[in-house]
């Protein structure tokens, strides 16, 4: 035996660390009790209400007060993680921000990492509250279920309703539903068996030929489900900029058409990238740019303004405000100095007032005259276009400086909650909370709190046809539109 060959200090260790070892609980299956739950719950709260810039916005103070009581009060049963978090995230996402979410904690997401789930053997898309079969995990053996069949029930649940329940969780700006509807799309076959715990057998109810079916499904055992790409492989024709999140092509010969994709506002390199791209725009006399903003989560304020200044004609100011000098909370918090920081940056470079408890900070978008581009701009979106994206699209649709085709975008066209955004780790179960600190207006925008997004002036509408042969409709539109002009 193994402790014949240990000293008797050693052999200590090599015990209590398997003890240890064997008492941990697993952060996923680990309950946490009610004054638990209650007390990360009134820190979220707490932190919420006193710093978050959208109470007041699209609900009253009253009525959020209200909303935090009544949710800590209902945290009466011990509840996983995972139970708090979606539990959580209900309330969270009635205050209309899509920059406020909570986030699991490290070790549960590091035990997550690593942990075999059960997974279909088939991916699924809804539309229009319909559930549809995109495909087999196996082209050659998960052939029963084809493509374009409607699924009803998994499990014995309406399938529509893991749609519907996974959009209650997912936070967005204002009322738009486009987020909403596409990140569920994308997510579904992920929601649906969360939601259902992994079971083993997966059971399909469809239709077929008019009639229904009942296929029984092994799912297969994975750390992650592979992906299914909903869009066309990279065209190798794209010039890339990977630090700064961007790319571009010419779509003709003649170099009269660029469609230049902002994969996201990155924090490195932008300014050379941007510099050479307008450069050539103006050498070639470019008579159209594509600028593709879907998917665009945002990222870098300073990133979407620079983009602006080649765009614009004329200059514009942009605000944003806060109630706050200082986190609250800061124990449960880092980066004070980094809001702080950012509060002098604002009242240096631009225009600061006071109206109560609040200071808001003005500063001024002006045209890059050297390298401005002067012509045709067509701006493609969808619910993923969200934070810096929406502002790009919000002055350029305000100033009627581009045509927009697309679907609305996932920010609101009259701003958003961001620029800082801590994270709040509640005291028992680690989850992380984001709350921004500024509220960023689209100073363009003058017609006051709407909750909706930039509609297209073009919009698109996918059928699961285009999906699965995956159509690209937007650029489809946008080359008519060019061809035609």
């Amino acid at each position: 035996m193994l402790s014949h060959f240990l000293k008797p200090g050693l052999l200590f260790l090599v015990l209590a660390f398997n003890l240890i070892h064997a008492q941990t609980p697993n952060p996923l299956t680990k309950k946490y009790s009610p004054a638990q739950l209650k007390q990360d719950a009134t820190v979220m709260r707490d932190a919420i209400m006193r710093m978050h810039p959208v109470v007041g916005v699209y609900e009253t103070r009253a009525y959020y007060d209200k909303l935090f009581s009544d949710y800590i009060a209902s945290l009466n049963d011990s509840l996983t993680e995972k139970q708090f978090r979606i539990k959580t995230k209900r309330v969270i996402e009635r205050l209309h921000c899509g920059h406020t979410d909570i986030m699991y904690s490290d070790k549960y997401l590091k035990t997550l990492k690593k942990t075999k789930f059960n997974f279909p053997r088939y991916y699924l898309v809804p539309i229009d509250d319909k559930v549809y079969v995109l495909g087999g995990l196996n082209r050659k053996q998960d052939t029963i279920l084809k493509p374009g069949m409607q699924i009803t029930k998994i499990n014995g649940v309406p399938a529509d309703s893991f749609y519907r329940f996974a959009q209650s969780l997912i936070t967005i700006d204002g009322y738009i539903r486009e987020s909403k509807k596409l990140y569920g799309q994308m997510g579904y076959s992920s929601y649906y068996l969360t939601l259902l715990n992994y079971p083993d057998t997966i059971k399909y109810e469809y239709v077929h030929n008019g009639k229904t079916h009942v296929l029984k499904s092994a799912a297969f055992n994975a750390v992650n489900i592979p992906d299914y790409s909903w869009r066309k492989k990279d065209d190798t024709l794209f010039t890339k900029y990977k630090r700064a999140k961007m790319r571009y092509r010419y779509m003709d010969a003649d170099k009269k058409t660029m469609h230049l994709n902002v994969q996201a506002f990155s924090h490195r390199k932008f300014a050379k990238a941007y510099k050479k791209i307008f450069k050539q725009l103006k050498h070639n006399k470019t008579e159209n740019l594509i600028i593709d903003l879907r998917y665009n989560g945002g990222g870098s304020l300073t990133n979407s303004t620079q983009l602006l200044k080649y765009l614009l004609d004329e200059p514009v100011k942009q605000t944003s405000y806060t109630t706050i000098k200082k986190y609250p909370l800061r124990k449960y918090t880092k980066g004070n100095l980094v809001f702080r920081i950012t509060r002098l940056y604002f009242k240096l470079y631009g225009k600061d007032r006071k109206s109560g408890d609040t200071n808001f900070y003005t500063v001024k978008i002006k045209p890059n005259k050297k390298w401005h581009y002067n012509n045709k701009v067509y701006i493609l979106t969808n619910g993923g276009s969200f934070s810096a994206s929406c502002l790009v699209a919000a002055y350029l649709k305000e100033t009627h400086r581009a045509t927009f085709i697309g679907r609305e975008t996932g920010g609101t066209i009259e701003g958003c909650n961001a620029v800082i955004t801590p994270y709040y780790k509640l005291p028992n179960t680690k989850t992380k909370v984001r709350i921004p600190t500024f509220r960023l207006l689209h100073d363009v925008y003058t017609k006051g709190n709407t909750g909706h997004g930039i509609i297209p002036d073009y919009e698109t509408n996918y059928t699961f046809k285009d999906i699965f042969m995956k159509k690209d409709l937007e650029m489809e539109k946008v080359m008519e539109l060019i061809k035609k002009k």
